[in-house]
């Protein structure tokens, strides 16, 4: 056996030692950092329906912008790819960017305004299914793409930390806060814009779709419908919502949601 194999083994040990600590999040990413370089994480979990609860996260002086993140967890969150691929198709796994991103992603507003800033390159994600609904994540983020050798490493880590991360589940808060209605929803105890109120689902559907950075063609696949549809329901919210352009569709998502936000 090497001697990095004798390393890893001791170090994974205490890590379980730890498994009801409250630096446990702290103790995974330093045994990691160890064999893969990455400059931000955070443990949380997605659902439907609510904000991800965050458990621990890195510190801002690894070079996160604090503001950044709670505009993530104020509504941003809704656009990220990984929370999207979480909600529609729990499942228990390493995924990378590369997996969950649509085919636009770089061109979003989400994109520009916080993956860009604070993730800056690439993102992977050891996520856990805890049922049909709730994914467990440990998310790395990096500003240099991971290359082959880390993806090996850290698929080589996978079997030993998913079970891990499931076990840990049991010592964390089962609190999770809700932070008002989704934006784009009428339903709730807070309306949104009327402008906004006037779309019909299956056009708010339409509307994160391309916001999250599906094309034209990705959308119909995910809807199962055709093409020509989809330009009929962009062409029929945009009248409704008087705008020419994503930006401005951008600028009305984020005005929903921190007025839903603000009175929650």
């Amino acid at each position: 056996m090497r001697h990095e194999e004798l390393v890893w083994h001791r170090g994974f040990g205490l890590l379980v030692d730890k498994l009801d600590a409250p630096n446990f999040w702290l103790s995974v990413t330093r045994l990691l950092g160890d064999q893969v370089d990455f400059d931000t994480w955070v443990a949380l979990l997605f659902s439907p329906h609510r904000p991800p609860t965050i458990f621990a996260e890195s510190d801002e002086d690894d070079g996160s912008d604090e503001q950044l993140f709670r505009d993530y967890q104020r509504g941003l969150y809704l656009l990220d790819p990984f929370y999207i691929e979480a909600c529609a198709r729990p499942r228990t796994g390493l995924l990378r960017l590369d997996d969950v991103a649509p085919e636009c992603f770089t061109n979003t507003e989400y994109f520009q305004r916080y993956f860009q800033r604070n993730i800056v390159a690439d993102e992977i994600q050891f996520n856990v299914a805890l049922d049909h609904e709730r994914v467990l994540c440990l998310s790395l983020g990096s500003s240099q793409r991971f290359d082959t050798r880390a993806m090996g490493t850290l698929l080589l880590i996978q079997p030993w930390l998913l079970p891990l991360m499931r076990q840990r589940m049991h010592f964390e808060s089962a609190d999770e806060q809700i932070a008002g209605p989704h934006p784009w929803h009428p339903q709730g105890t807070h309306s949104p814009p009327p402008a906004v109120s006037s779309l019909t689902d299956r056009e708010r559907e339409v509307s994160q779709l391309m916001l999250g950075g599906c094309s034209t063609k990705e959308i119909a696949r995910r809807l199962a419908i055709s093409v020509e549809t989809v330009r009929a329901h962009k062409k029929h919210l945009y009248a409704k919502l008087g705008i020419n352009s994503q930006s401005e569709l951008f600028a009305l998502f984020w005005q929903a949601r921190q007025e839903a936000w603000n009175q929650a």
